[in-house]
């Protein structure tokens, strides 16, 4: 947890130059800056547009939902989608130090080892399976143990959920009945299945990024993290990026590089404001074009998501967790309800698609509305996410100020093939709902109501899973605006390592491969500044 004289560093004056400028300090950028400055003697600079987490809340792991307001969070909104009937959906994206770490619902997926090997088929070579997953161990403090999948020792704290009552249970047992396995692991062997997820939560308290990359790292004399300070623009001089303009007004000078780390929104928005985009949307805008990059902001794409609510009719839900003995259980053991939010989970395949995940379905006991508004009366909820969708949007710049939010269209569901896989994926939960197990806890299905037509339920309540990817991606074809390498085609001393790179989305939360990325941007760094200092004749 943050204590008030580190949030007065925090907030402190701005230097006026680093060796490195990260901007963004999510779950990107705090892994990356602690490991950089592990690595290296080089000053290193975080700006963070976003506060530090502001309230002793922001442990809480029951407490989940109540981040989704406020000013640690982007409150951003789709343009209407044809494919949903002209609806808008709301695309929120972590704002703060933490970022989506510090109010996400911890859940912990490595993604597939096919979703790694097909960015590197797809060019983004250097990324396969085999070259990723090792990264994934050196993340990890695994609460069960090193194996071949898990490691010990690293940042970030990797446990169980606690506490599983028996309508989390009775989820489990309906998915044996249906036929699936029960999985103790979902980041192991077996991918499918229905199980407890993993999660980044240590001691019934929330363990992010900051807990586990920042806080350690932040006594390090060679680096600076600054809160509240917005980039507006990255400083380019004669096809190099040499600094950082602030919404301030101020400069600040990068003797090496800058780094962007600001998350699949803002990163594509900060290289159109700084001239590297598609050239007529520039000029639509009246920025001075650097370099002609029609990939910035194309490929993008989350995971799209429908929520079903059956009603309780026994056995507890979150609706417990209000009771003033189930609050004095959390404040005195971090033990009940409050102690974790997402417990039961499904990886369930898709018809044709053999033992690849294809929809996540997370067991939450609320009966969450659309727009993520709780029922007051005791019910369950189905969080469905198709994991590999084929459909592709674009964000695009409203104007040239940074103070106004992109324009954002995922074009959910454009491809039809997602909206039949999204159709097969809810009746399998449909399936799930009519076995004994839930049977006996569940009455009927309330949203939405009973009959209802599968596809004006998707029409009327696609979500997203605040996934968003791609919109920087990485590769070696001319749409690509972003090297395997991670450097930013065009400018030297320009890098992305955030979840904008990705080709296309992991099988799973995005957290966990987010900072398996700044994890490798740090090695790909480090070697990058050897071999500049080599060829400086300096001495290492």
């Amino acid at each position: 947890m943050i204590d008030a004289s580190t949030r007065a560093v925090l907030s402190g004056r701005v230097p006026e130059d680093a060796d490195l400028i990260i901007v963004g300090a999510g779950a990107a950028g705090c892994a990356l800056a602690a490991r950089l400055s592990e690595q290296t003697s080089d000053q290193i600079l975080v700006l963070e547009a976003g506060p530090a987490v502001p309230d002793d809340e922001s442990i809480v792991p029951g407490a989940a939902l109540a981040r989704l307001l406020g000013d640690t969070l982007y409150q951003d909104q789709s343009v209407p989608q044809s494919t949903l009937g002209g609806r808008t959906v709301g695309l929120q994206t972590g704002r703060g130090l933490g970022g989506g770490s510090a109010v996400n619902i911890m859940s912990w997926f490595h993604g597939h080892p096919d979703d790694y090997d097909g960015w590197a088929a797809a060019g983004a070579t250097g990324w396969s399976a085999r070259d990723v997953m090792p990264i994934f161990r050196q993340i990890e403090h695994y609460a069960f143990g090193a194996d071949r999948f898990h490691g010990v020792g690293g940042p970030m704290v990797i446990d169980a959920p606690r506490d599983i009552d028996l309508t989390q249970m009775a989820f489990i047992a309906a998915g044996a009945e249906a036929g699936f396995p029960v999985t103790r692991d979902f980041n192991g062997a077996q991918k499918t299945g229905v199980g407890l997820a993993s999660v980044n939560i240590r001691d019934g308290e929330r363990h992010s990024v900051v807990e586990g990359y920042l806080l350690p790292a932040l006594g390090r004399p060679q680096l600076t993290v600054r809160v509240g300070q917005r980039v507006d623009q990255v400083l380019i001089e004669d096809g190099r990026a040499t600094g950082v303009l602030l919404a301030s007004g101020d400069t600040i000078r990068a003797r090496r590089g800058v780094v962007l780390c600001a998350g699949a929104v803002r990163t594509p928005q900060l290289l159109m404001l700084s001239g590297i985009g598609p050239a007529a949307e520039l000029r639509r805008h009246g920025i001075d074009v650097m370099v002609d990059s029609p990939g910035v902001g194309a490929n993008f794409h989350d995971h799209p998501t429908v929520c079903p609510v059956w009603s309780v009719t026994s056995g507890p839900t979150l609706l417990d967790a209000m009771t003033a003995e189930s609050q004095r259980a959390y404040a005195l053991s971090r033990r009940g309800q409050f102690s974790a939010f997402a417990r039961g989970t499904a990886m369930l395949p898709l018809p044709g698609e053999g033992d690849l995940p294809g929809i996540q379905v997370f067991f939450v006991e609320l009966g969450l509305q659309p727009g993520r508004l709780p029922l007051e009366t005791p019910a369950v909820t189905a969080v469905s996410a198709l994991l590999s969708p084929t459909s592709r949007g674009r964000l695009t710049l409203a104007s040239a100020d940074p103070a106004d939010g992109p324009v954002l269209d995922p074009a959910y569901l454009s491809d039809p093939r997602d909206r039949e896989r999204l159709q097969s994926g809810l009746a399998a939960i449909e399936n799930l709902f009519a076995q004994p197990a839930l049977r006996a806890i569940t009455g009927q299905r309330v949203l939405p109501a009973p009959g209802a037509d599968l596809n004006d339920c998707i029409d009327s309540t696609l979500q997203t899973l605040w996934h968003p990817v791609g919109t920087a991606r990485m590769g070696t074809d001319d749409q690509a605006p972003v090297s395997p390498e991670l450097r930013v085609k065009g400018v030297e001393g320009l890098h992305v390592a955030d979840a904008s790179v990705m080709p296309a989305i992991t099988r799973g939360n995005t957290q966990a491969p987010t900072i398996m990325i700044a994890e490798r941007a740090a090695r790909l760094l480090t070697g990058m500044n050897e071999r500049a200092r080599v060829l400086a004749g300096v001495s290492t």
